[in-house]
């Protein structure tokens, strides 16, 4: 994959594809890229979220389910991800945990 996002075709550009097809088109990785928003020199955005789920050993486990078993220092472990991207992405789930929780009954 390309290193920089601009490289990426646009319609496979986490942004423009959700402009262009909606938020459920997207995957579970290019909805982390969003979040996280930039990437490194040596990644893109696409490429850290895509390392950050695809480090899940427990095959018990969903992609979302280890994401929101990270602690904040587990984030800040993956390259790309420093203190306030470990911060943004425990908000997004704990939302959308709290959004979850609106739903059951």
């Amino acid at each position: 994959m390309a290193k920089n996002i601009t490289e990426i075709p646009l319609s496979d550009r986490p942004y423009e594809k959700l402009e262009l097809l909606g938020e459920a088109s997207l995957t579970n990785s290019e909805l982390l890229a969003i979040v996280i928003k930039t990437g490194t020199l040596k990644q893109n955005c696409l490429q850290i979220a895509q390392n950050i789920l695809s480090n899940n050993c427990n095959s018990n486990m969903t992609d979302l389910e280890y994401l929101s078993n990270l602690s904040l220092a587990e984030l800040k472990s993956f390259d790309g991800i420093g203190r306030v991207k470990a911060i943004q992405i425990k908000a997004v789930v704990e939302l959308s945990k709290r959004i979850s929780k609106t739903y059951e009954i």
